[in-house]
């Protein structure tokens, strides 16, 4: 298949320090790619230093009971909206979820909205996670999406912060412990473990699913 042909020349090229763009370019260019097979390949396809340091820097939620966590709100939140609706999230070669949402920059608080914060919430809840989340200012609603989830997290009495900045990257990057699948922030030397979101929550709805069965067995 072309699509995993292109994604091999591009991880080659990266690997020999191409810049992503213009490995994306000319591989695109040669197997005359679309658009969203073009964002595939740059959203799932790393170099081999970049899946050395992530896997390094991975942990589970289960690790860090009762500790605090930074997470960046808009790429978890639009992740975990992408799984509740059923649309394919994808588990790339550095061992992170990731969506092909396109929305960031454009998001709008809608019905998923609600739901992802409340999912988000159960599973930070279910291991004592203290919250601390950083939205994007210049995201249209961002204020209002903040004031959303400080509610919701009264509701779950989690105690936890929410934030709008300016610069939502240059906060997590100095941070120990975040939430996130930008590689960018993944790769910062400052921060010291990183926590999959949306992983967590395919595993909580597979725990979820399976009581039900376990209950409705048992009736």
């Amino acid at each position: 298949m072309s699509l995993e042909k292109a994604k091999e020349d591009f991880r080659y090229l990266i690997n020999r320090g191409y810049k992503k763009d213009v490995a994306l370019n000319f591989v695109a260019n040669h197997y005359k790619l679309s658009k969203e097979d073009r964002i595939r390949i740059i959203r799932t396809t790393h170099t081999d230093e970049e899946i050395k340091i992530t896997k390094s820097k991975l942990k589970r939620l289960s690790d860090i009971k009762g500790k605090t966590l930074y997470i960046d709100g808009f790429n978890v939140l639009i992740g975990l909206e992408a799984l509740i609706k059923g649309n394919k999230v994808v588990l790339c070669d550095d061992n992170i979820y990731r969506d092909f949402e396109k929305v960031y920059g454009k998001y709008k608080i809608n019905e998923y909205s609600v739901k992802a914060i409340s999912l988000l919430l159960k599973i930070l809840k279910e291991y004592d996670i203290k919250p601390i989340i950083y939205l994007d200012a210049q995201v249209s609603k961002s204020g209002m999406l903040a004031k959303n989830i400080r509610e919701k997290m009264k509701d779950y009495n989690i105690v936890g912060e929410v934030h709008c900045v300016k610069n939502c990257d240059y906060n997590l990057k100095n941070k120990e412990i975040v939430a996130t699948s930008d590689s960018v922030i993944i790769k910062s030397k400052n921060v010291k473990y990183i926590v999959d979101l949306v992983a967590e929550a395919i595993e909580y709805l597979k725990n979820q699913k399976r009581g039900e069965n376990e209950n409705w067995n048992n009736e």
